[in-house]
């Protein structure tokens, strides 16, 4: 069964222009007795033709409404092939009417003309017919016509106009095809038009074996090895390179970091109470601190007080010209130029030593270790060291003439500074000793001045101060860099982040302070700060601070030069320790305190 026949099954009977025109026949049929003039008969002609154009219209519309129901395609096709019919029906009914219609105007011209000729015969006809109807006979039952139902007008709504397509016609099929093809796609009402896209098969899934797993596991493992391998180069050859460049970047980065700050000054008063502290038996010789204790020395005695000025204890000695060396929890006093020695602590004494031969100096290691340097006929210095209990732990020899001992941080090395003269020349030599080892670690170059100290700063480079330039050095002895002084030294401080030298001025009364960084290889000093208003004195490194004493003031700088605090002072002051916010001054027989905030 086709579409058509369909959504044709069911539809309401509608009655056909043939039936209206054979039950018009019938009822001229019954009328022919009754004398009806050619014209009237024609306008009823005329009204039943109107009447089935316009039932021919409301079966058209009626279509169209049961059109809509069904599908589009359906619809189109049922609407388009009604309309055909219809019009054809219409036009042929409408021919056969008006062959009809012309018939009549010729049978009724003759029958007005038979009428006229045979008028006897007309007598007789009336008689039945006024008889007929004096006596009406039973009338036939008219067959029910069932009224048109009106249409119901739906409302309209305004509706984009599209423009139709023209449907393409699909080409012939085989009715074999087709068959198929409808028992194919009867869950889609029908057969499509177009052939339905075909779903690829998923291939199925097929176990790895153990090598393929193993494999996999291989490259992916080799993958992540890459990646690691590559960041780890990334990162190095940025560090590189950030490390290679840190004399540009370093210096600016921390004159962000540490701008200028407003100098504080204080007011210099000296602080009462057992202040000044007083020595009427002989001049005081050096001060010191270990820890929050400062340290006193004089020709006979070393004495600890607390920071109100309150003794806590004393040693004697009988030493001709006393020295002393401190950590943060011993003291070392020796006589320079002499033979003996002591190491003691807050409390106690820790031991005692004799050399044999002049002792020329002594260091205090971090660790508590002892180095000390004396000489002979045949050594102009010999380094012996001891551990914190007085026992020989090491012992070198040379036969230059040794300047200086410096510690590292472990204690378990040292750096040794020597001088000697060749052909007029006078050079020293740096040499890095470890106590482990008999042979030096590191021998610098020559050097063409005499190497005050030397000792090695957080780059990892030497430092070495002469006594007419500075040098730094590398960690074979090489030298990097040379700065010549442009005046006569007067102090110098060193220490791993930072060294400072103090030069006398051209000017009376005038100094300058070179600082250099060690984050940084210039040749020149990093900074530079000029004064002209005192003759410098002593200068120190304690933690960050760079602490000047002059002939009139006592200044703190940063390692960046600026000035963070001031006070004045007495010119009598030839010495001076800074801790805990406050400067202890010495002069020849008293100590007295200053507040100094930095």
């Amino acid at each position: 069964m086709s579409n058509r026949n369909k959504n044709r099954k069911g539809r309401r009977r509608i009655r056909r222009p043939e039936d209206i025109i054979r039950e018009i026949d019938e009822m001229a049929e019954l009328a022919d007795f009754e004398e009806k003039p050619a014209e009237k008969e024609a306008e009823e002609i005329a009204e039943a033709v109107e009447t089935a154009e316009d039932i021919t219209a409301d079966e058209v519309e009626d279509i169209g409404e049961t059109a809509e129901d069904t599908a589009e395609e359906d619809a189109e096709e049922t609407v388009e092939e009604t309309a055909e019919e219809t019009v054809e029906e219409t036009a042929e009914d409408a021919e056969e009417i008006s062959e009809d219609a012309e018939e009549t105007d010729e049978a009724s011209a003759e029958e007005i003309s038979e009428r006229s000729e045979d008028d006897h015969f007309a007598a007789p006809v009336q008689e039945f017919l006024e008889k007929a109807v004096e006596e009406p006979a039973e009338e036939p039952e008219e067959e029910d016509i069932p009224e048109r139902r009106p249409v119901r007008e739906k409302p309209r709504k305004k509706k984009h106009k599209q423009s139709s397509q023209k449907k393409r016609s699909a080409p012939p099929r085989d009715e074999a095809e087709l068959a198929r093809k409808s028992i194919k796609h009867t869950r889609t009402g029908g057969i499509p038009d177009e052939e339905p896209r075909r779903r690829r098969r998923k291939p199925e899934h097929v176990a790895p074996t153990p090598e393929e797993i193993r494999d996999a596991r291989h490259r992916e493992k080799k993958k992540r090895q890459i990646r690691t391998i590559a960041a780890v180069l990334i990162v190095a050859v940025f560090a590189g390179g950030a490390y290679l460049m840190r004399g540009k970047w370093v210096p600016k980065l921390e004159s962000v970091l540490y701008r200028p700050k407003e100098t504080i000054v204080n007011d210099g008063e000296v602080k009462k109470g057992n202040f000044p502290l007083s020595f009427d038996d002989g001049a005081v010789s050096s001060i010191s601190n270990t820890g929050s204790y400062l340290l006193c020395l004089d020709k006979n005695q070393l004495k600890f007080y607390d920071s109100d000025g309150e003794e806590s204890n004393s040693f004697s000695h009988n030493y001709a010209d006393p020295v002393m060396r401190t950590s943060d929890k011993r003291v070392l006093l020796y006589d320079k130029g002499g033979s003996s020695l002591m190491v003691v602590g807050r409390k106690s004494e820790m031991f005692t030593k004799s050399v044999k031969n002049r002792l020329i100096m002594a260091e205090l290691a971090p660790n508590d270790n002892v180095a000390v340097v004396t000489s002979d006929e045949k050594y102009a210095g010999i380094l012996t060291v001891y551990d914190g209990n007085g026992r020989e732990i090491y012992k070198w020899s040379s036969s230059s003439a040794v300047l200086s001992v410096t510690f590292d941080e472990s204690g378990s090395g040292c750096f040794v500074t020597t001088y000697s003269s060749k052909g007029g020349m006078l050079n020293s030599v740096v040499r890095y000793l470890v106590f482990d080892s008999e042979d030096p670690e590191m021998v610098s170059e020559p050097l063409p001045v005499l190497a005050l100290q030397a000792m090695k700063n957080e780059s990892g480079d030497i430092w070495v101060a002469g006594d007419t330039a500075f040098y730094r050095l590398d960690s074979r002895g090489k030298i990097l860099t040379t700065y010549k002084y442009e005046g006569m030294i007067s102090d110098f401080a060193m220490s791993s982040s930072c060294a400072a030298v103090v030069l006398e001025g051209i000017r009376r009364s005038s100094s300058e302070l070179l600082i250099f960084d060690s984050s940084t290889e210039n040749d020149q000093p990093d900074k530079r700060v000029k004064e002209s208003d005192g003759t410098p004195e002593r200068l120190k490194i304690s933690g960050s601070k760079i602490v000047l004493l002059k002939e009139n003031s006592i200044d703190c700088y940063d390692r960046f030069g600026n000035l963070d605090a001031t006070a004045e002072c007495s010119s009598d002051y030839s010495d001076f320790v800074y801790f805990d916010d406050s400067v202890y001054f010495c002069d020849y027989r008293e100590v007295n305190k200053i507040s100094f905030a930095t």
